[in-house]
Order: C-alpha cells, then sequence, then structure tokens
C-alpha cells in the first residue's frame, strides 16, 4: 500500500524498554516523564500521525487530534514543521498555515494548539492528544478545559514533559505510578538512555546536582526555598498507618475558614504517625469538631488538642474556638499562650522528619493528602524569614502538625515563668 511509504524521518527513531512500553502498552492517559532530548516529544508525534490513518474515524465520524504545548508559539515550533515533514504527501488533503491543521484524505484532522488559552479545546470533540511540558501549563487545563473535551469520544490523552518542582505535573505522575486506575499508565527514563555519554557528562559539569537531576534524570524536585526539606515522600509516607486503640490521640488544629484543615496524631513514645486529615472548605470550627468526633469521637484512650493560640482569643460569636471545641465535648486542651517562632516551629518539624543521624520520628498515612502537599510545596518567601502565604490552599495542615511537634519535641529549651501557666 502507498500509504505506508513513510518519510525518513521515521527511521530516526529506535524504540526500546519504557520508551518501547509505552508505544505498545494499551493505557487511555498516559504520563511520561523524561529527561530532556530524550525522545519523548518525537515519540509523541508519531502516535499522533498515525493515528490519522489507522484511527481515522471513530464510529461513524471522522477523528480529530491536538498536539498542545504551553502557548501557541511553543506549539508551532515544537511541532507544526515536523508534522509536515513526517505525514506522508499523499495522506494530506489541506493543510492551514493560518489555523494549524492538517486534514487527511482519511477525513481525519490533527490540531496544534496553545494552552495559554485552554478555552480553545471547548466546543470540539477530541479524540486524542498530546499535551508537551504539561508541568508549564496551567494547573486546571486538564480537569476544566480538556477532559470535558475528549469524554463523548472517550479519547486518549498523552501527559509529556520534564518534572517542575512537586506541582500539578507531579500530582498528575503520582496518580499515574500509583496504579489505582487502569486507565492510566506511567512511564520515565533518563536522557543517559537516548544521549550519548559525553553530551550526559558535559551537562553534568555545566549543571548544578538539583538542577541535573531534574533535567536530565526526570527527578522531581523541591524549589531550592522548600521549608521542609527533610521531607521525602517515598520514606514518610506509609499506607500501613491505622487508628491504634491503645494509644491516646492528638488532634493538631489550625484556625481557617477554606479550606481547614486539622491532623490527627498518635505517638508511640518514640514515632508521632499522622494517621488521618480532617478537612472542609468554608466551614467553621463547631463543624470541623463534628466531623472529627464523628469518626473518632469514641476514642477510649484520649484525646487531646494541640493548636494555633490564636484559637484562644475570643470570635465574632462571643466565645473562642477552643471554647466551642470544649462545649462539644474535647475538652483536654493543650494550647500555648503564644505561637512559636516560625523557624522554631519548622526546624522542629524538620528534625522530626529526619535528624542529622538520618533518623525518622515521623510518618503520615496516604490520607493526608493537604500534608504531602505542603511538605513538598511550601516555600520560604523572600528572605527566607517568613513561609510564603501566597496560596490560599497550602500551609495549613503543616501548622497544624507544628504547633503539636514544637510543643511536644521544641528544639528551643525555654526557661518556665512560674508564675505563668504554660497551658491553658
Amino acid at each position: 500500500m502507498k500509504y505506508l511509504n513513510l518519510p525518513r524521518g521515521w527511521k530516526e527513531l529506535f524504540l526500546k524498554g519504557e520508551r518501547k512500553r509505552l508505544w505498545k502498552e494499551k493505557k487511555r492517559f498516559k504520563v511520561v516523564v523524561a529527561g530532556r532530548r530524550s525522545g519523548k516529544t518525537e515519540i509523541s508525534k508519531r502516535k499522533l500521525v498515525l493515528s490519522l490513518k489507522y484511527d481515522a474515524k471513530v464510529g461513524n465520524r471522522y477523528a480529530r487530534y491536538f498536539a498542545a504545548a504551553p502557548t501557541r508559539d511553543q506549539a508551532k515550533r515544537i511541532f507544526w514543521d515536523d508534522f509536515k515533514a513526517l505525514i506522508p504527501k499523499c495522506w494530506i488533503k489541506k493543510v492551514s498555515e493560518s489555523d494549524l491543521y492538517i486534514k487527511t484524505i482519511f477525513g481525519s484532522e490533527l490540531w496544534v494548539i496553545g494552552m495559554d488559552r485552554p478555552e480553545r479545546v471547548e466546543g470540539t470533540s477530541w479524540d486524542g492528544g498530546v499535551l508537551d511540558e504539561y508541568a508549564n501549563m496551567k494547573p486546571h487545563a486538564w480537569s476544566e478545559h480538556i477532559r470535558p473535551a475528549l469524554s463523548d469520544r472517550k479519547g486518549w490523552c498523552w501527559f509529556i514533559g520534564v518534572p517542575e518542582g512537586f506541582n500539578h505535573f507531579k500530582d498528575l505522575a503520582d496518580y499515574a505510578k500509583s496504579g489505582s486506575d487502569d486507565d492510566w499508565g506511567y512511564y520515565t527514563w533518563k536522557s543517559s538512555e537516548v544521549l550519548p555519554k559525553e553530551e550526559i557528562e558535559s551537562a553534568r559539569r555545566d549543571l548544578d546536582a538539583r538542577t541535573f537531576r531534574q533535567e536530565y534524570e526526570a527527578s522531581f524536585e523541591g524549589a531550592s526555598g522548600r521549608v521542609y526539606y527533610s521531607y521525602d515522600a517515598s520514606i514518610h509516607e506509609d499506607s500501613s498507618i491505622t487508628l491504634n486503640r491503645h494509644l491516646p490521640i492528638y488532634l493538631c488544629c489550625d484556625f481557617n475558614v477554606d479550606p481547614c484543615v486539622w491532623e490527627v496524631v498518635q505517638f508511640d513514645g518514640y514515632t508521632v504517625f499522622v494517621v488521618d486529615e480532617i478537612f472542609l472548605r468554608n466551614t467553621n470550627t463547631v463543624e470541623m469538631t463534628k466531623k472529627f468526633l464523628s469518626t473518632y469521637g469514641g476514642h477510649d484512650k484520649g484525646i487531646i488538642v494541640y493548636g494555633d493560640s490564636a484559637g484562644s482569643h475570643r470570635s465574632t460569636t462571643g466565645k473562642s474556638d477552643y471554647a466551642l471545641m470544649a462545649e462539644l465535648g474535647l475538652s483536654t486542651q493543650r494550647i500555648a499562650r503564644r505561637n512559636p517562632f516560625v523557624k522554631d516551629r519548622v526546624n522542629a518539624l524538620n528534625s522530626m522528619l529526619m535528624t542529622t543521624n538520618e533518623e525518622v520520628r515521623l510518618y503520615h498515612s496516604q490520607r493526608c493528602v493537604n500534608l504531602r502537599k505542603d511538605f513538598e510545596e511550601v516555600q520560604w518567601s523572600e528572605g527566607l524569614k517568613e513561609i510564603d502565604k501566597g496560596r490560599s490552599d497550602r500551609t495549613h495542615a503543616s501548622d497544624a502538625l507544628g504547633y503539636f511537634i514544637n510543643a511536644r519535641f521544641p528544639l528551643r529549651k525555654h526557661k518556665p515563668d512560674k508564675g505563668k501557666k504554660f497551658y491553658k
């Protein structure tokens, strides 16, 4: 068949290992985390081109595919000329240089799109597509714009790129890697599997260790201003953690409204286990307390409350947050008169995550989603003096836990003032 006479560029790609698995495995959604210049984009281009012929129709409709990058100019630079070179000329019916789409004699179409305006994909049904440099796209582009546009035709999607800190790309990679959803596949490889050894060594000499790991070894690296630098999810997240009925519960509170996050903690004499997380949006102290009590209210070994000292102040209702909690049954409270210095609280928490002797004294369950994101994403503000509070959904879980950790395991020793009660 004349349609199988593909251009010479197809012969330049040799697939093995993870790249071969990516090409052959039947998964609807594929997350590809690979190093620079390692072939991930080239593989995706060929996937799209072959789909134009071999998946040209879906039912009684002609198929439509997209190739996207963070901006339209970037998408054009990455894909457009290569598509025109890779698609056999005898397949092509129309090429639109202004709208960046190619229509084939089979009826299928391939569009090049910039995700600086993700609404471009709306109003059109898509049978498949590729999101290149996904880490640099808007976090909600997938869930709010692209995913709905794939639904009615059950379209597929590849998410490809190099890690860019702990952001939405990492969240998606973690989900795909978990194996909890058969529709999703995870694929990763280093640049060294494709590039010559001398090129890898040259990059290693030019880059700092963190940047080299991220760009050439496809490693998700926290930002340099990361607050909880001792944290590593592969070490500290433990799916086996469950409530121990023989130990007290320590409820760790931070009083935010939207969202509000509390941590449920236990301590066995040496190690802290964060068992669960209470999370509500647009809420108040009474509703949070009721939600906690609905699950843990009958705990035999007692419940002790720790948290933000600001919760001792009277609210607009005339009662403090802790007074409201006491009225609902959580009357055993260990609340400092003043919150610790931020650096003291952070240092105490980092030391529990890992000491200088590499001892780990704190683990959390997989249910603590917000705590994990805090540990991975929370940054110092400029000058490294205060925590960056720019994101409304971050810092609340780690702050709540930090008040407990600093109270029980402080690094800075203060002489007690005999004339004042520390707890109230």
